[in-house]
């Protein structure tokens, strides 16, 4: 099967939520690496970290994250395992951040971003993740 086969066979509305994660993911990165001070704040912190060259490396991890969303969108069943660790650090970082508000490491305003940055992506991602692993053994 050629790659542009492959390509037609996978639902428009994939390609579309991981061209969106990824922009998403840039401008978010860009926004955390260039201004992490106003970013901490958007994160509901109520001061600006002191490391801040670690925030800046979220930032990072967070552009590159929209790197993989973008080649993904390309074939999302091909890349599909791209999607998974995406998903995964979906669903694990609010997990840890939500451990952090319950232990007082954080302010529970932070609370705030996980809808829109992480939660609203599981059942896109999860639905590229399932039909890519059976089309993997299939």
């Amino acid at each position: 099967m050629s790659p542009t086969q492959n390509t037609s066979e996978v639902p428009r509305w994939s390609r579309v939520a991981l061209f969106v994660a990824s922009v998403q993911c840039l401008i978010w990165g860009v926004f955390i690496i260039f201004l992490p001070a106003r970013s901490a704040l958007a994160y509901g912190l109520s001061e600006v970290p002191r490391e801040l060259f670690l925030w800046q490396g979220t930032g990072l991890i967070i552009f590159l994250f929209g790197v993989g969303y973008g080649v993904a969108s390309t074939n999302p069943k091909q890349h599909w395992a791209v999607v998974l660790i995406g998903l995964l650090a979906k669903v694990l970082g609010p997990v840890g951040i939500a451990w952090s508000v319950f232990v007082g490491q954080v302010p529970a305003r932070v609370l705030i971003l996980i809808p829109i940055n992480d939660v609203i992506w599981w059942i896109p991602f999860g639905l590229i993740v399932a039909k890519g692993i059976i089309h993997s053994k299939g």
